[in-house]
This record gives C-alpha cells, structure tokens and sequence, in this order.
C-alpha cells in the first residue's frame, strides 16, 4: 500500500509542478507559494493521509506554551481546529496538535538549505524547552515506549521504565535516550525541495558543511534533534534514523544517525508521515510493502560521548564519491540469521519465562554442547537487535518475537510476522513459528 500511495503522491506532485513549469511568473514569492500549494494538496489526498482522523494541511503559525512563535511554516500536517489568523488562510496550532512541519524549497541551494535548517531547528528547540518546562512544573509524564525500544536496540541494554528513570543512566546513555525520547514526540520536520541537488554526493556535501560551519561558530545547535528528519532534493533524501520509521546501526552499536537515499522521495515522505500518524494516534498504518526496503547509504555516524561531567555528540561523516554511491533499489527485508548456539538459547530463554541466565552453568552448557562461551552467544543475540542485557539475563526487546529452527538446527528471528511469512514463502521454508510473548 505505502508504495501504491507513493506513485501516486509522486505522479501528482509531477503533474502539478509541470503545470507550474509551463507558466511565466516573474514573482518568484509567488512562484514559491505555488509549490508549497502543492506540497499541501499532496499530502492531503486521500492515498496520503486517512481523513477519518480529522488530520488536516495547512500553512501558518505554531503556538508553545501560549507563545506564538515567530517562524511561519510552509506546511503543516495538524490534528483537529486551530485558530484562523484574521482573515488570511493561514493558521495558529499548539505544537501538541502538529505532526509534520515542512519547509517547501522550489529549487533547494545552500542558502535555502542552511536557512530551513536553522528554522526547523529552532522549533525544535522550543519544543525541547517547553518538554523541560512541563517536566519541571506539569508532573510531565512522556510516552516513551517506542523510545525504550530505540535504546535498547542501540545499545543492547535495558531502558528505564518511566521518564525519571533517565537519571539512572551514565550521562552518555541519558543523553542519548534523551534525544530518542524527542525523535519520537516532536514533529517530523522536512525540507522538500522540488528541485535543487542532482547528484547524491552533492546534496551529502552540502550536510556536511553545514555542520562544519555550526561547529566553527561554536557548535550550537549541533545536536542530533536539531537536524530535520528529512531532506529531499529531486529524488534525493537525507534522512534521519531516529527510529520513526528507520533505526540503522553500524557493528556493534555504532548508531546511523543520517543516512541518504535516491530512488524515491515521495516514498520518503509517506513513510515518515505514516510513522507519525501511527505514533500520535497509536494505530497501524496499512503498510503492505512486502519485502522491499530503501536502499541506503550511511553518511553521519553518532555517538553521545562522556567529557569530565558533561556529554554531549561526537560526529563521524562517512564521504563517498559519487560513483561509489549509485546503486538499485533492489533491497529486500531478511530475517536476522541464528546459529545454533543461539538456538539452543532461545529454547533456554523460553522456558525460563523469557530469561536467559548470564550465569557459569549457562556458559559450561554452552562450552559442552556447542563449544562457544556464553559472552559470545550473548553478543551475538544482542547483534540481532532482537534481544537486550537487563541485569544479570537476556531478554526479548520486544513484546514479539517470531523464531523458526531449521532442520540443520541453525534459525531465523525477527519481531514483523507478515514480512517473515512472505520471506518463508519466497524462500521455500515453512513458517513454523517458535512464538515468545514477552510481558513486563
């Protein structure tokens, strides 16, 4: 379904934008609102978003903690009324009633880049600081389930169960939890260029030094919830892993923090705003996207690092030629592989309600049926990001967990049961599911 609507989104914003191109509008503030028109009319389509949940695309302000702030936004994907401002079409939403903010570039340069980047980011900002405010004086208590899976599929560890539980982390895993917490509240933000960047490498340059010249000026504003979810330049993305949808890990638990796309943009955005959708209103999208994935490209690695008694993010860019970065749209979902040590410590872990024990008689059974060490089997579980360390066991990260054992006894995990079955079924394996239901 999410690539039906996409082709649609995709063949409507190209029709409308060659209507546009066929016009001779010497204004170009005029010119710019015509696209941002149908950036909105876009999303509001039927394919795009449900109507059933009073979701609506408008243009105006956002309202936080009462103040209005200065920064009109091109597109806004709102829930419910807001305020008419006079008797323009532009409107007034409280941030708790936005989803997705959207800065519409007709042609994406630098300047428009670096201008849409300080403004999205400093709405952020102002949500990070009215989030502290409610904290500090609303008995605030967040919604931080999906947050809680993010870390723990990064980390391998356990996250903690409420909000005030972030103190109990090392100032690097808080700071980090910290920022999923905010992935998953905040609006989406998104720079949608028509046109602009047309080449891959150009548009992950251009990120780049952004970032370097923040970094010049002192680094404010450097932090990974200041940087927009998505960049889109003709077909090109640059899109954030913040887990809404899209959480990639390097090794061990390098996290993906940007990533680059090229094949289609409209799908980008779909998949993005259908994310938030299923977030804001605790539903389920109809996805329906079979095994296909987005083919990516890792551009900024990050890592909250600790310094005396602060933390703050070290960056890493992974630069490619653009040769290097061409690439078909080929990518197909898989299950994470198991072998057979892992087998046997899934069937441990199951009938123990869920537990593995990190104890000496665990790693001996091991050493004798296996002849690997319990440390190794505990990393390799951990790797699949289907399991976590909490204490002294591993466990599940998520409430589901689908395995199937293969006859030479090496298996298959994932949590996504439609997408196993069409994986089984492409690959000849039958789907007898080992099914761990995990209840905290």
């Amino acid at each position: 379904m999410i690539r039906k609507a996409s082709e649609l989104l995709e063949l409507f914003i190209q029709e409308e934008s060659r209507k546009l191109e066929g016009l001779d509008m010497p204004h170009m503030p005029t010119l710019g609102s015509a696209y941002e028109e149908v950036t909105k009319q876009g999303i509001d389509k039927n394919f795009a978003i449900p109507k059933f949940l009073d979701l609506r695309v408008v243009s105006g302000f956002i309202t936080v903690g009462g103040e209005m702030l200065p920064q009109q936004v091109d597109c806004m994907l709102v829930h419910g009324d807001g305020q008419r401002y006079g008797l323009t079409e532009q409107f007034i939403y409280d941030i708790d009633k936005v989803l997705c903010l959207f800065e519409v570039k007709k042609t994406l340069r630098k300047n428009d880049y670096i201008d849409a980047f300080y403004h999205l980011g400093a709405i952020r900002r102002k949500f990070a600081e009215y989030f502290e405010y409610r904290l500090e004086n609303e008995d605030y208590e967040p919604d931080i389930k999906a947050a809680r899976r993010h870390f723990s599929q990064i980390t391998g560890k356990i996250a903690p169960e409420c909000y005030s539980g972030i103190h109990t982390l090392s100032k690097s895993d808080g700071i980090l939890f910290y920022t999923l917490v905010q992935e998953t509240l905040a609006p989406v933000s998104i720079i949608h260029g028509y046109e602009g960047y047309k080449t891959e490498n150009g548009l992950r340059s251009a990120f780049i030094d952004i970032l370097e010249e923040k970094r010049k000026k002192g680094g404010d504003g450097l932090g990974v919830p200041n940087i927009p979810t998505l960049v889109t330049s003709n077909n090109l993305c640059l899109v954030k892993g913040n887990g809404v949808p899209f959480l990639t890990i390097k090794d061990k638990n390098k996290w993906i923090a940007v990533f680059s796309t090229r094949h289609n943009s409209a799908k980008l955005i779909l998949e993005l705003i259908w994310s938030k959708i299923s977030l804001y209103f605790d539903a389920k999208m109809p996805w329906n996207d079979g095994l296909h994935m987005d083919s990516i490209q890792p551009l900024l690695m990050a890592e909250a690092v600790e310094e005396g008694d602060k933390a703050g993010w070290m960056y890493n860019t992974l630069e490619f030629k653009e040769g290097q970065l061409r690439r078909d749209d080929d990518n197909n979902w898989e299950p994470a592989p198991l072998g057979k040590a892992e087998i046997a410590a899934i069937n441990i872990m199951a009938i123990r309600g869920g537990y593995l024990p990190l104890d000496e008689e665990m790693d001996e059974f091991l050493k004798k049926e296996h002849d690997t060490s319990l440390n190794e089997v505990a990393e390799n579980l951990i790797l699949t990001r289907f399991f976590m360390r909490d204490e002294n066991y591993i466990r599940p990260t998520t409430m589901h967990t689908h395995i199937i054992t293969t006859d030479d006894g090496n298996g298959f995990v994932a949590n996504e049961k439609d997408r196993f079955d069409l994986w089984c079924k492409e690959m000849q394996i039958e789907p007898y599911y080992m099914n761990l239901l995990f209840l905290e």
